[in-house]
């Protein structure tokens, strides 16, 4: 990605009078104009590129020899056609800032064509770090630093590294602008720039809790970087409460929030859940109008039937802080019943009674349309021979069993989550009756 702006020149012979300037961030591909005009100049011997001093590219379509050359031997490349002979540079680097030229050869020198074009390229780079350091150069970005004494002097270094050109660097300390010493160095092989401020502040009460914060501006940049630190009088958390609402419906994502109150620095949340549920949380942190935070962490979940019933824990902990606080809940999870029949099989003579039971496990157990299968055809319990509960564990009861009653018996349940039936079933045999019994005549024993 590049951007190209034109400005005008003076026009000299044999220089073409628009110079491009092309800007471009590392990582991008640009290609630097060179018109070639061969209608009307004829064709030409040789053109070469050159940065700076330094040349870069040449090309001689009579020798057949186009080859990249110093910095770009291996990023460079040009792309001829009958009117140019651009040359694409990528990827770019920081270091490839300053002003190319291309200078072409014609065979016929005679034509008073155009043999020189002028291309500034600017390479901008946000800065890559942005670092606050202690008076004993530690890293102590976006942490709590203190708590420190009433009237102490202490000292802070912001650093950003890795940009071009230098950025706007400053300080706010609470809503107060405040001034630091700064200093520019350049690493002459990369190209980067890194800016260092130095900044003293005299630490008073009113300071406790207020946020200590570098702000970088620099021309590619939408938004200003924050390097951000907090002075600090450091007090515990003191409540930690899981919001209500710890009811939910299984396949169904559903959401907690636990809120701790009254903790500075600003605590972790972290969210103990049973080991099978993952989970994703967002968190928040609002300063109270006593310097203390107030942390909000929404931690969303599928749960599944499993989790009914399940404890979840949410802590709250700071730096301060030995033991974290502790908000517990009950999971109350609705999902669709569970229906087995216990599968087997039970053989009874006919005019007697046979009894089934179809086990349920579902939330709420209010169950309705509860359905008994015979060989897959929905029974007619309204029939006489039929009886049937409907209670949290369901029975059909058949009596007298017939001949007919024999095959596999399911049975399915639902209530307001869903409707499921049990993948088992249970086989019932139902033997004749004996009419009569007849013993032969003439049958002697020994």
């Amino acid at each position: 990605m590049h951007f190209l702006f034109l400005f005008l020149t003076a026009a000299v012979q044999g220089v073409l009078a628009e110079v491009e300037e092309v800007i471009a961030k590392p990582g991008d591909d640009i290609l630097l104009s060179c018109p070639v005009n061969t209608e009307a100049c004829g064709d030409f011997h040789s053109l070469k590129w050159y940065r700076e001093d330094s040349r870069v590219y040449v090309y001689s379509p009579l020798a057949q020899f186009s080859n990249g050359e110093g910095v770009l031997v291996d990023r460079g490349t040009l792309i001829v056609t009958n009117t140019s002979a651009d040359l694409k540079i990528f990827p770019v680097e920081l270091r490839d800032e300053g002003e190319y030229r291309c200078e072409i050869t014609y065979l016929d020198i005679s034509n008073n064509c155009p043999v020189v074009h002028f291309t500034d390229v600017r390479t901008v780079a946000a800065p890559e770090s942005l670092t606050i350091v202690d008076s004993n150069a530690e890293d102590i970005t976006g942490q709590v630093v203190g708590p420190y004494a009433e009237g102490s002097e202490v000292a802070f270094s912001c650093q950003s590294g890795g940009g071009k050109p230098e950025p706007a660097m400053s300080w706010m300390f609470g809503q107060e602008i405040v001034e630091g010493e700064t200093t520019v160095s350049e690493d002459t092989e990369t190209g980067s720039v890194t800016v260092t401020s130095q900044l003293v502040v005299r630490v008073d009460r009113e300071h406790s809790g207020a946020a200590l914060t570098c702000i970088v501006e620099h021309e590619i940049l939408d938004e200003p970087l924050n390097a951000q630190i907090q002075v600090d009088v450091n007090v515990p958390v003191s409540s930690v409460s899981i919001a209500a609402g710890v009811s939910g419906q299984a396949g169904v994502e559903m959401s907690l929030t636990c809120t701790a109150i009254g903790g500075r620095p600003a605590p972790a949340v972290l969210w103990i859940m049973p080991d099978t549920v993952q989970f994703q949380v967002e968190e928040s942190s609002s300063l109270l109008d006593d310097e203390t935070f107030e942390s909000v962490s929404k931690m969303m979940f599928t749960p599944s039937s499993e989790e009914n019933a399940k404890e979840v824990s949410c802590q709250a902990i700071n730096d301060i802080m030995d033991e974290s606080l502790e908000d517990k809940a009950e999971l109350i999870i609705e999902y669709a019943p569970q229906v087995n029949v216990k599968e087997g099989n039970t053989t009874i003579a006919a005019g007697d009674e046979a009894t089934i039971e179809c086990e349920v496990d579902a939330n709420p157990d209010e169950l309705s349309n509860v359905q008994w299968f015979h060989n897959d055809i929905a029974l007619d319990v309204n029939e006489d021979r039929f009886e049937w509960e409907n209670t949290a564990t369901p029975s059909l009861s058949i009596s007298p069993a017939q001949p007919g009653d024999a095959g596999e018996y399911s049975c399915s349940a639902g209530n307001k989550v869903g409707q499921a039936r049990s993948p088992l079933t249970f086989r019932l045999l139902v033997t004749a009756a004996v009419n009569s019994v007849t013993i032969q005549d003439g049958l002697t024993g020994n």
